[in-house]
């Protein structure tokens, strides 16, 4: 009787293995007394060794006749057939740290450039470039320089009454300006007064040195002590200040008497 293959009937010899039309093994050999037993036999009927009984199976997708595990491509492999290369998500690419330095720069010609609009649009631009003697122009709307023409405002003059600000023979005279300037006083026994002191102001911003810069920023608190003045003596008085530009305020006349020396 012709014997065929249990897995696909296809024709089969004694003796043959595998099957020629499917590949599943058809016999095998006893590992103790090595005869040939059918695959589908659990114990070897010659020593009764255990064979292991599983029944034929066609060889699938990817493998191997025999019952060999297909082999998983190894280190610079390609896959075989019928195995399929498992997917990976590429790796992150780091953040180059090149562009930092460039941030780093644009912020701080950013902090400069706020830094020069806060200067030359608040008080206290105009405020620093009367101390650096530098404020005898100003820019309009239009881009055009001006000449500054605007007088220092004149105000709190003190009247020398009290004993820390009037003696027998002289007097303080105090005030202050809303900007940098000088202080000077004229002063006489009539509204002609006819001596200044100091001469010249020792605050007076206009006077320049060799190096074109100024000697001096003026004050904004004003005080001139008159000396050598007569007891119980009426004098009048105006106080002057002038700012960088060279414009010059002078007060109203006042007066004051001095006391007896007793």
């Amino acid at each position: 009787m012709q014997q065929r293959c249990p897995n696909c009937g296809a024709p089969v010899v004694p003796g043959q293995r595998f099957c020629g039309g499917c590949g599943a093994q058809l016999s095998l050999s006893c590992p103790q007394c090595r005869i040939t037993v059918s695959p589908g036999t659990r114990f070897c009927p010659n020593c009764g060794t255990t064979l292991g009984g599983s029944m034929p199976q066609q060889p699938g997708w990817g493998q191997q006749p025999g019952g060999m595990p297909p082999q998983q491509p190894g280190w610079g492999q390609q896959p075989g057939l019928g195995q399929q290369q498992s997917w990976a998500p590429p790796a992150p690419k780091s953040q180059s740290s090149s562009s930092r330095p460039l941030l780093v720069l644009l912020l701080f010609i950013l902090l400069i450039g706020l830094g020069v609009l806060a200067y030359f649009k608040t008080p206290l631009g105009s405020t620093i470039n009367s101390i650096l003697g530098i404020s005898g122009t100003t820019t309009d709307t239009n881009n055009n320089t001006a000449a500054d023409t605007t007088l220092p405002v004149i105000s709190s003059i003190v009247q020398p009454t009290s004993p820390d600000t009037l003696g027998p023979t002289s007097a303080s005279i105090l005030w202050k300006t809303d900007e940098l300037s000088s202080s000077q006083v004229e002063y006489g026994t009539s509204e002609a007064y006819g001596t200044l002191k100091p001469t010249p102001p020792d605050t007076d911003p206009t006077v320049r040195g060799t190096d074109g810069k100024s000697l001096s920023a003026g004050v904004i608190d004003h005080s001139v002590v008159l000396t050598g003045l007569q007891p119980n003596t009426t004098y009048n008085y105006r106080v002057k200040s002038k700012d960088a530009a060279g414009n010059e305020a002078i007060s109203q006349d006042k007066t004051f008497t001095t006391i007896s020396p007793d």
